[in-house]
């Protein structure tokens, strides 16, 4: 169990090391994501949901939410692969 959790704070401070590196180095390619994360929720809240959900889903999706999810979900992604060799590693010896 504390490997899940610590799994999972770990991946929260990965993505957001790897949003700042992206903004650092990178500032168009963030900018991209940005306006590409606006399109998602634009095509989200625009669909023919009931309004008094569709007002929810406005009021708490943000932009920059989807985009540091998609970090958090890319440091979860680089998290699996790192420590994959040492599970198939113990997975033999044991």
């Amino acid at each position: 169990m504390l490997l899940s959790i610590g799994n999972i704070i770990l991946s929260l401070i990965l993505g957001a090391v790897l949003l700042a590196l992206v903004g650092v180095h990178s500032p168009e390619t963030l900018s991209s994501l940005l306006r590409w994360s606006h399109s998602v929720k634009e095509v989200i809240t625009g669909t023919s949901l009931d309004p008094k959900y569709n007002v929810w889903i406005e009021f708490l999706l943000d932009d920059r939410q989807f985009v540091f999810m998609f970090f958090v979900v890319l440091a979860r992604v680089l998290l699996w692969l790192v420590a994959l060799p040492f599970f198939i590693i113990r997975n033999r010896l044991a």
